[in-house]
């Protein structure tokens, strides 16, 4: 009789031990999800902090000089083409870093290769330089001096030489009023983005040397 006591803490000392084990077995499971949650915070302030306004740029061997938009990073298809020196706006990247999502002139949103972002600036900045187009305070009247060789100026469809001409010029002479660029294209120093004051569906990018500004 007396043995059977004297074992009973036995008993007790096993169950404590294996109560003991399974308590601790939780522990690196709670360790593991505590780490992976924390790990959320850091990847969305990533992707914030990735949020750019960018130059269009292609290889110097690419004669098309220019880079293509595409639907998806890998393997996507080409849905837009801009010209070098089109100013983008960075919204996202692949897990890879190798491509980006933008938002190009005309909300145009696509993927490029990364190596084609050039002279990338904190989107931050675009707010402060949207009050002015060309360092010229949108809104300021403008009148068209033009150059000597011809008494009209051409207007582009971005601040781009190589950019697309609009069916219209101005002539010299033309009152001009500077205004609010289109959504994704960033004001130029030596570009300025104007409209007729006579015809204003007549709008676009023209030379800063070309007018003349109060």
């Amino acid at each position: 009789m007396q043995n059977h006591i004297n074992q009973r803490p036995n008993y007790l000392r096993i169950l404590t031990i294996v109560s003991l084990s399974l308590l601790g077995s939780q522990v690196p499971n709670t360790a593991k999800a505590e780490q992976w949650t924390s790990g959320i915070k850091p990847t969305n302030e990533i992707l914030i902090a990735q949020q750019q306004v960018c130059q269009l740029q292609s290889s110097p061997a690419d004669n098309s000089q220019g880079v293509d938009f595409r639907d998806q990073p890998v393997g996507g298809r080409n849905i837009a083409f801009f010209n070098n020196g089109t100013s983008v706006t960075v919204i996202n990247r692949s897990n890879d870093g190798q491509w980006a999502q933008v938002i190009g002139p005309n909300n145009a949103q696509g993927w490029v290769y990364t190596p084609y972002l050039q002279n990338c600036t904190p989107s931050t900045s675009q707010a402060n330089t949207r009050s002015t187009t060309g360092g010229i305070t949108i809104g300021t009247m403008c009148q068209v001096t033009g150059w000597s060789d011809s008494p009209n100026i051409p207007v582009q469809n971005f601040p781009n030489p190589q950019s697309q001409r609009m069916s219209y010029a101005f002539k010299k002479g033309t009152q001009l009023q500077v205004s609010q660029p289109p959504t994704g294209e960033q004001s130029q120093t030596k570009w300025v983005y104007v409209k007729s004051v006579a015809n204003p569906g007549q709008v676009g990018w023209v030379w800063k040397a070309y007018i003349q500004c109060n």
